[in-house]
């Protein structure tokens, strides 16, 4: 069956557009060479935004490489398209009227951008001289539906005001939650089906843990309550457990007595087994749609019958289930699953230097501080243990003691899990502090790559030379500091050639009529000016 496409549904001015639209780019050959350390590439990415003033080019000819373990700077004034290259990598530009021209994004062996040039047509129309736009929806429809094996699974980002990238009516914990069941639903049931409550360990944790309570020994708390989770393959059991007593002054037949409580909650009734093994299905015909939408990104396959058939499959259990959508019957059953992933959802509070997690997941987004906010946003992202994470600017209106707690959380995340990490922001400071790699980026273009210390130690572009010296320098308190004249130019009619040319003071005659090329002047230093003449830099 042909795709559904819609007729023309915007009518913008041409001025700005090439005579020919710019070819859509499916995947690379896969002949081509590639670093194995390379989790994240980005080429020659262009993002338009058709507006009736004209368009935006806001990214034209973005090239970024992201290597395992490493964190990746991003840097520029703002409305240089950081945030742009951010949401464009992870398709979340809304269209109308933004839109993804051309370009790949490869996460690994798979095109995050295969199929693209089928989603949507741009042409020009010869009576009027107005750009059109021709979408397919099924083919938009298609491509939103693989990135759902991608996104909050192996990207991850930390939105620039966590404040309204969490919904204000749900609980910390329903949205932690949420990621966890999608993400990592069929771990968290098989660890609840193989839970032995009724196990002789459990039940002599179970006595040491009360001997503890009773005795007052909170040095001794945590690692009984833990031992008795081990013995029960049930870890969060452990944090439950320590969570519940740590506040209370039992003696010791109500020590038993509460913790006998607590672990007869955590066993499952007939029906609640019935329930997460249905459940446990449905998330198993949804990893097999996520490993074939994978499959189509890795090797450009098309719809298979295996996806249809995955999809009639979930219809089908759905179907066969239908009384566990009913309210009462399905917050009976899903009780247990519930309170597993909100001890999980702590526990993972816990890990970000969250004081009182219990009370923090039980809360509302309104209730907590910019800090406080963002760290719950960092919790969120890392819950799936993500092959990158993308922080677009997570210290901006944060005060300078949050900032460095912040920044101090991120190393240490990247040091303990090996996630590859892209921090955007406008701060070189920050820059300096943790990444390995900074791209500084002008007018929706990267103008500059190099390692962090050798950018530092010796600036090339005009633009990078600029932004850090407007840096304040403590051993050099008397010097003046300079800025950079003008401003970031209108992208809706950029300048020609480079540019920055307009507001450099090294300008020269060709700057204003030629793109300088990308020159290597250095192991990994990269710069485009036209004030270098290192050999041109090829992928």
């Amino acid at each position: 069956m042909s795709a559904r496409v819609e007729p023309t549904v915007v009518d913008l001015p041409s001025e700005g557009l090439p005579s020919t639209a710019p070819p859509l780019t499916a995947s690379p050959p896969a002949g081509g060479s590639r670093d194995p350390q390379v989790i994240l590439e980005v080429r020659d990415l262009r993002t338009y935004f058709f507006t009736y003033d004209g368009i935006v080019r806001a990214l034209d000819g973005v090239n970024l490489k992201v290597r395992r373990g490493e964190t990746t700077g991003l840097v520029g004034e703002t409305g240089c398209g950081k945030s742009v290259t951010a949401f464009s990598i992870t398709r979340l530009i809304a269209d109308p009227p933004g839109r993804i021209v051309s370009g790949s994004v490869r996460l690994g062996s798979a095109n995050l951008l295969w199929g693209l040039e089928e989603e949507a047509k741009i042409r020009r129309d010869p009576k009027t001289d107005r750009v059109r736009i021709r979408r397919s929806f099924r083919r938009i429809k298609q491509a939103n539906d693989r990135m759902g094996a991608v996104r909050g699974r192996r990207i991850a980002m930390i939105f620039q005001e966590p404040s309204q990238a969490m919904n204000p009516i749900f609980s910390i914990s329903n949205q932690i939650s949420e990621s966890l069941t999608l993400h990592r639903g069929i771990e968290i049931v098989d660890g609840m089906l193989g839970a032995t409550l009724d196990d002789p360990a459990v039940e002599a944790a179970c006595e040491t843990l009360a001997q503890v309570v009773a005795n007052e020994e909170p040095s001794r708390l945590r690692a009984a309550c833990t031992a008795v989770g081990d013995a029960a393959h049930l870890p969060t059991l452990g944090y439950e457990l320590y969570h519940e007593l740590r506040p209370m002054n039992l003696a010791p037949e109500q020590a038993v007595k509460e913790i006998h409580a607590i672990v007869a909650r955590r066993r499952l009734s007939p029906g609640q087994r019935r329930y997460l093994v249905h459940r446990r299905r449905l998330m198993e015909t949804e990893e097999r749609q996520r490993a074939i939408s994978m499959h189509e990104m890795e090797v450009g396959q098309r719809e298979t019958r295996a996806r249809i058939a995955a999809n009639n499959s979930r219809r089908r259990e759905r179907l066969s289930h239908f009384y566990y959508r009913i309210w009462g019957i399905r917050s009976r059953v899903a009780r247990p699953l519930d309170r597993e992933t909100f001890w999980r959802a702590v526990n993972l509070l816990e890990g970000v230097s969250i004081a009182n997690p219990v009370q923090i997941a039980r809360g509302y987004p309104h209730e907590l501080s910019g800090g406080m906010l963002q760290r719950v946003m960092i919790a969120m992202a890392l819950s799936t243990d993500p092959d990158v994470l993308i922080a677009d600017e997570p210290t901006t209106a944060l005060d300078v003691t949050i900032q460095a707690q912040i920044l101090a959380l991120m190393r240490d995340l990247k040091e303990r899990v090996g996630t590859a990490i892209v921090l955007i922001t406008h701060d070189l400071a920050v820059i300096a502090e943790v990444a390995d790699r900074v791209n500084v980026m002008y007018a929706g273009r990267i103008v500059e790559s190099a390692p962090v210390r050798e950018l530092f130690r010796r600036p090339l572009h005009p633009y990078s030379q600029g932004l850090l010296a407007s840096i304040p320098h403590l051993e050099r308190p008397e010097k003046e500091l300079a800025s950079i004249p003008g401003s970031v130019p209108n992208l809706l009619r950029p300048p020609t050639g480079c540019r920055f040319h307009p507001r450099c003071a090294y300008a020269m005659p060709i700057c204003s009529q030629q793109e300088p090329p990308i020159t290597n002047e250095g192991p990994g230093h990269t710069v485009a000016c036209y004030l270098y003449k290192g050999p041109v830099a090829t992928e």
